[in-house]
């Protein structure tokens, strides 16, 4: 936030001089409160950038407040200049409950929960959505920075979805201005809800034969897209810049290790099938009754999924395990879950993106010292778990699955449990790679 005469206050108390930075204007719909691919990368840059010299003038999705706390918090972002403009008005989670908060929070569109059912069903009632026409209001948003501002010396444009992408080509052709594309997964379907495949194949190669800069988190993601536009799109236009940690200790685990008795076990479900669920599920029932540490004992706390299949295969596979269930819906409910588990999975399914992209919540972990499990693909997920001291196991393969959680259990229970943080999670090295970036984009 500012204190009035142009002094910028976005990093842990460090205060910035606005008017003596550089501005980059800084599109992307999956900005906090959004709990989509990128969201939690987005802020990790909007908090490190003024290191580097460069002030962020954020153009973001509505906002959504769970509580009283969450409204002042909204009301002061709006009435103080902090950098951050909203495209849409304040939305009160009390009026949608979490599961359709959840809906909200993906990208998707929702009803509050006293809308009567016979107009949502006739269409009567149009539902809300944080970034449905994102694009339109932002670009009226812009408009205004850069009337205030006079003119930006960049453009970051985070995507999918693709709206900040072509909103990002549009600016910059009418301005003149360079810009830094932010590619965390490739365009498809999954990622940009309502748009023709063929639409987004068009955008995807228009972004990445722009000429301007392209960075991707993963090694993985940039050979995908080397590959696939092989002799369009060259190893110098596309650049690497890993997610990382904020610091040393930022994110702090902070939970004593509780007695073998009572472990607590956080299962994080991330582009999971139902089919691919019920199969994990009937593999770590038989993994719990081998251990009779485990057995019947334990809490066990699945977020994201298929809520009623988690139900129901509860039932069938843990009847006598304590289970519960939340949709993805809230950041620092879901951080404060992975802080106080003992053991924390994560389950990928045969998407895509699995072997291309790192969860943002793998990220948070580790920067929480935790081990973690992966399973499912052999992609930048489970190499880095695997890096930091943790395991993985395919999906597919039950007795490398039952393995892997035997090791991390085992090694719990030596109380070897913290991870090493990789030194590519390091926010010195992607700030490294960021500057060098920004300052390769700069006219000399």
């Amino acid at each position: 936030m500012a204190d009035g005469v142009g002094r910028l206050q976005l990093n842990r108390g460090k205060v910035f001089s606005f008017y003596l930075m550089k501005k980059i204007l800084f599109l992307s719909v999956n900005y906090p409160p959004m709990l989509t691919a990128g969201s939690a990368r987005a802020s990790r840059f909007v908090v490190k950038l003024p290191e580097l010299g460069w002030a962020p003038l954020v153009v973001a999705p509505a906002d959504i407040a769970w509580d009283e706390d969450g409204k002042t918090r909204a009301m002061s972002e709006s009435s103080e200049f902090n950098g951050i403009y909203r495209t849409g008005e304040l939305v009160d989670a009390a009026m949608f409950g979490s599961e359709r908060s959840a809906l909200l929070l993906q990208g998707l569109s929702a009803h509050p929960g006293t809308a009567s059912p016979f107009r949502r069903i006739t269409g009567m009632l149009s539902g809300v959505n944080l970034v449905s026409g994102w694009e339109k209001r932002a670009l009226s948003v812009v408009t205004e920075i850069i009337q205030r501002h006079d003119s930006v010396d960049a453009i970051y444009a985070q995507g999918p979805p693709e709206a900040s992408l072509v909103l990002a080509l549009e600016l910059s052709e009418k301005h003149g201005v360079p810009v830094l594309f932010d590619l965390v997964a490739p365009l498809d379907r999954t990622a940009s809800q309502g748009a023709r495949p063929s639409d987004l194949a068009k955008i995807e190669e228009r972004v990445l034969t722009s000429g301007h800069t392209i960075m991707v988190p993963t090694r993985a993601l940039k050979e995908y897209f080397l590959k696939k536009y092989f002799g369009k799109a060259t190893h110098d236009d596309i650049w690497i810049v890993q997610d990382f940690c904020y610091g040393q200790g930022d994110v702090k685990s902070g939970a004593k290790h509780d007695s073998v008795e009572s472990v607590s076990v956080t299962i994080l479900l991330e582009t999971v099938s139902v089919k691919e669920m019920k199969l994990f599920m009937s593999i770590f029932a038989g993994f719990m009754h081998h251990e009779g540490s485990l057995s019947g004992r334990s809490g066990i706390r699945f977020i994201g999924g298929d809520g009623e299949a988690v139900a129901k295969y509860a039932r069938k596979y843990m009847p006598q395990t304590s289970c519960l269930w939340g949709p993805r819906c809230n950041t620092d409910e879901e951080l404060a879950c992975i802080r106080r588990s003992d053991l924390f999975v994560v389950v990928l399914g045969q998407h895509e993106s699995s072997m291309l992209v790192l969860p943002d919540r793998v990220v948070d972990a580790l920067c929480m010292k935790k081990k973690v499990v992966i399973i499912g693909p052999d992609g930048p997920a489970a190499q880095v778990a695997r890096e930091a001291g943790g395991f993985s196991a395919s999906l597919h393969d039950s007795s490398a699955v039952v393995q892997a959680l035997n090791s991390s259990f085992d090694d719990r229970q030596g109380m070897d449990g913290k991870a090493v943080l990789p030194d590519r999670l390091s926010a010195s090295g992607a700030l490294r790679d960021l500057s060098k970036i920004l300052a390769y984009m700069l006219p000399v």
